[in-house]
């Protein structure tokens, strides 16, 4: 792959993060496996009793023996901003949440099993690096030639006012649609000396203010076409009515997650020589954390 389909393909990689979920998941393997539950890194030590509880389960479990470049780091704040109080503040934060501004997190797993009595109990090692969506929209440096010339000026200023103008989804007609898809994926390990089939079965919901084109229908869901297949203003038209539909797609997110009522926070940090400012959302009725692009995503198995 070169650098341009591999910078496109990261792209749509990016644009799509937040716009599927599964609804179900079958693996199997040559050994028995002990049963266990995924739980948020806010959620594990003591029982949320209050917001401030997932704060304090955070640094608790932000360890090397859990993530394993977790010295990198250097927690330097946590603190109460407001509560969502009015429609005003929620769009407000909708349109935050759904923007440039939040750093992301990217986590590398990698894993392995423990054997007790004949049966593996899966365990993860984690790496995790903070970044934010849509840099090359912003900086093309370190691009090749080839790649710096499709992300033109001009692709870059339409994708800039698509993800940074301010949204009011209330007030927007949409259009829904959903499609389903199984893959089926091998997955081998070599450490544990085991090979595991996993069938995933996901549900894509896509929303839209207008109708979709026949290249996103070709492309996205019927796979009746690749981006390979299209012309370099087809896929600039392509990525810009994606990235637009990615932005609805995290405001209807965000309108499942949160309240009015809801209380925001704000953590900071550095890794390495970096300051970084994460607002957190928190649920007035289960105390649990709601929305956040960066800890939120960061989970450990703990067996049943």
């Amino acid at each position: 792959m070169n650098n341009l389909k591999h910078k496109k393909y990261l792209f749509i990689c990016l644009i799509f993060s937040n716009m599927f979920f599964c609804i179900g998941q079958q693996s199997s393997s040559i050994y028995k496996t002990a049963p266990y539950n995924t739980v948020s890194i806010y959620e594990i030590g003591e029982p949320v009793a209050n917001c401030d509880m997932n704060m304090k389960n955070l640094l608790g479990n932000w360890k090397t023996d859990k993530i394993v470049n977790a010295k990198e780091y250097e927690f330097l704040d946590w603190s109460s901003v407001e509560t969502i109080e009015d429609s005003t503040r929620y769009v407000y934060y909708r349109n935050y949440f759904s923007g440039t501004e939040p750093v992301y997190s990217s986590v590398t797993r990698k894993g392995g099993y423990i054997y007790k009595n004949g049966i593996g109990i899966e365990y993860d090692s984690l790496w995790i690096y903070p970044g934010f969506l849509y840099t090359d929209i912003y900086d093309t440096r370190g691009l090749s030639d080839e790649a710096r010339a499709f992300f033109s000026e001009e692709f870059r200023q339409k994708a800039k006012d698509i993800i940074s103008k301010e949204l009011n989804i209330d007030t927007m007609k949409l259009s829904h649609h959903t499609y389903h898809r199984t893959d089926s994926m091998e997955n081998f390990e070599t450490k544990g000396g085991f090979s595991k089939s996993v069938q995933v079965s996901s549900h894509h919901a896509v929303s839209a203010t207008d109708s979709l084109s026949q290249n996103y229908i070709d492309v996205n869901m019927t796979r009746e076409k690749s981006y390979d297949d299209l012309s370099t203003e087809e896929t600039r038209k392509l990525m810009l009515e994606e990235l637009f539909i990615s932005r609805i797609g995290r405001q209807i997110t965000f309108n499942d997650r949160v309240k009015i009522g809801d209380k925001v926070f704000m953590i900071k940090f550095k890794h390495k020589d970096k300051f970084y400012n994460n607002f957190i959302i928190c649920s007035s009725e289960t105390n649990k954390v709601v929305m956040d692009y960066f800890f939120l995503d960061i989970t450990f198995k703990q067996e049943l």
